[in-house]
């Protein structure tokens, strides 16, 4: 039957490892419930099914308790055919057997599907074994020996309840010590102006996808402006008596020192707009004429970190994972602010993230919320910076360590010593290019054996503007005036109509008249190999390792842009805005 099938394919160690639970399963119909819809193993499975079956599958989104519920029931009704097992264990918590074995070894062969099983065979001097069945789900304990004290098994079976019954335990949640104060969605229905004003601000930012607010006081009024896909536009301004009321109500949700009008201050905003909780940094800064705030969009949302996403060719994809699932060593990030540098690093831990692995990670701030990681506030004023964070992290046993930004030599030299010692350690550093970021750590006065032992590779990035296809053209390329173009294989391109403009009383309902939309990152990687490396001792410039960095895999930013710029995805004058356009054109050779 094929309902049965189904059932079969979608077994519990499918389940778990795609973060899914069958909710319903009727012929020709199936619902399945996601706690991450976006995750590519979520869709694997779910093609998978289709095409096994030929049955229309529902995806539905649900919370982590759910699929944890969905889990501890389903385990409660499996059982064990093997006829080799001697005792099964039934109860959910307790139950020890214990078994006798006189003077020849045994072993049981108990499986279950959902968790992770492991024997442990100890010979004593009697030459009698052992076996100790341990399941991690359902903590429970099968003992078969020759003399096992009853006493023992009385305790652990107490210790047993005890945990049980913690868990069992409805302890609560105490969100009045929390930190940051959460304003929920009455910000925006508030009669208060000030309050549903400002509340109308921050939730404008995700009709318009932008990344960041700039509140800025100028002599004659108050400007609004959206960076939105890297560039800023000015979209609403008010008379200069709205300055104070609405940095004030700023500086209030923000737990800031309103009367502190002299200083600098930062702190974070967390509401609920929209439906969704979000979180702000903001950043005061004294003016001439009045305190500008900065308020940048902290994306909270997991579902977007996923490298296939991010990074449209196949080839540094695949050098990207290659680099992250080595055993240690340490991968460097770099470009400018807000090129998504963190977005890429935080895909690389979500694809990483298990419960086997344990990551942590030292930020300023917390961009994402990634389940099942210890995540680290640096807080400079009470003396916990990169370096000091980085240090504790070593005593918490940790496999995968992130350091939000590489920014002095001690920080440097504790995560290039911490990938010596077997750890894998992922990091953000300002450099332009993949060559210039071994420079930069020289320039740190890193020794260039530790830079070379250390560093398994650098991912150099940018963000273009993808160009707009409703509203844009096919241009050919002409030699003499796209002779850089026509350099890298290019024979046309897209290109911004230039009628598409304000005064155009017919914009285009897509762009909004801007010619893009949206954005794509451009890649450079470089992983390191034994010629590098030897360079990297050498202490050689940046012009030597970038002349040699890609002769046996990889490209340069300008080389990915142009693969975009064939694609269609972008337009030549956006790659060229981002990239170092260092390289001489053939006539100047």
């Amino acid at each position: 039957m094929i309902v049965s099938d189904i059932q079969k394919s979608l077994n519990n160690s499918v389940c778990e490892d795609a973060g899914i639970i069958p909710v319903s399963i009727e012929v020709g119909i199936i619902e399945i419930g996601a706690m991450n819809p976006d995750f590519i193993r979520v869709k694997e499975v779910i093609s998978d099914i289709k095409r096994r079956f030929n049955v229309e599958v529902i995806l539905k989104q649900i919370t982590s308790s759910e699929w944890e519920e969905w889990f501890e029931n389903n385990s409660l009704t499996q059982t064990n055919d093997d006829n080799e097992l001697k005792n099964v264990i039934k109860d959910t918590s307790e139950e020890i057997n214990i078994q006798s074995n006189s003077n020849e070894d045994f072993s049981d062969d108990y499986q279950n599907d959902d968790v992770d099983n492991f024997n442990i065979i100890e010979n004593d001097e009697n030459n009698d074994s052992i076996n100790i069945n341990y399941s991690n789900q359902t903590n429970k304990f099968h003992y078969g020996s020759k003399e096992i004290e009853e006493k023992e098994i009385e305790e652990d079976a107490q210790n047993d309840k005890a945990l049980i019954k913690l868990a069992q335990t409805n302890l609560g949640e105490d969100f009045e010590n929390d930190v940051d104060s959460f304003f929920g969605d009455e910000i925006t229905k508030s009669k208060d102006p000030v309050i549903s004003g400002v509340g109308s601000l921050l939730s404008k930012c995700f009709a318009l996808n932008a990344s960041d607010i700039h509140i800025e006081p100028l002599e004659d009024r108050l400007r609004i402006r959206y960076r939105i896909d890297g560039m800023l536009d000015e979209v609403f301004a008010f008379p200069r008596s709205h300055i104070s009321p609405i940095v004030s109500r700023i500086k209030i949700m923000s737990n800031l020192d309103i009367a502190e009008k002299r200083i600098p201050q930062d702190g974070r905003i967390r509401c609920l707009l929209r439906g969704r909780k979000s979180d702000f940094r903001v950043s005061t800064l004294p003016g001439k004429w009045g305190e500008k705030v900065v308020l940048r969009v902290l994306e909270s949302d997991s579902s977007v970190l996923n490298l296939s996403k991010l990074i449209t060719e196949k080839s540094e994809l695949d050098l990207i994972r290659l680099m992250s699932k080595t055993p240690y060593g340490i991968v460097v990030v770099v470009g400018p602010t807000g090129s998504g540098k963190s977005t890429t690093l935080y895909s690389m831990l979500s694809e990483l993230n298990s419960p086997g692995v344990n990551i942590s990670t030292v930020e300023d701030p917390v961009e994402y919320t990634l389940d099942g990681i210890h995540q680290v506030q640096v807080i400079r004023e009470k003396g916990l910076d990169f370096a000091r964070a980085l240090r504790s992290l070593m005593r918490q046993d940790p496999d995968i360590i992130l350091v939000g930004e590489t920014r002095d030599k001690e920080t440097a030299q504790a995560a290039m010593e911490a990938a010596l010692t077997g750890h894998m350690v992922f990091t953000t550093l300002h450099a332009n290019d993949t060559a210039t970021a071994i420079t930069r750590l020289s320039e740190m006065n890193i020794p260039p054996y530790l830079i070379g032992a250390s560093i398994v590779g650098v991912v150099a990035q940018r963000l273009v503007r993808k160009v707009c296809l409703s509203c844009s053209s096919v241009k050919s390329l002409k030699k003499g005036k796209d002779d850089r173009a026509i350099k890298f294989g290019l024979n046309k391109a897209r290109k911004i109509n230039q009628t598409n403009n304000e005064s155009n009383s017919k914009l285009c309902p897509v762009c909004g008249g801007i010619g893009y939309k949206g954005r794509v990152g451009i890649y450079e990687v470089m992983k390191i190999n034994e010629n590098l490396r030897e360079l990297i001792m050498k202490e050689s410039t940046a012009d030597v390792i970038r002349s040699k960095a890609f002769l046996l895999e990889g490209r340069s930013l300008l080389d990915y842009g142009m693969e975009l710029v064939k694609k269609e995805l972008t337009t030549i004058e956006e790659v060229e805005r981002v990239c170092l356009l260092e390289e001489p054109l053939p006539e100047e050779l």
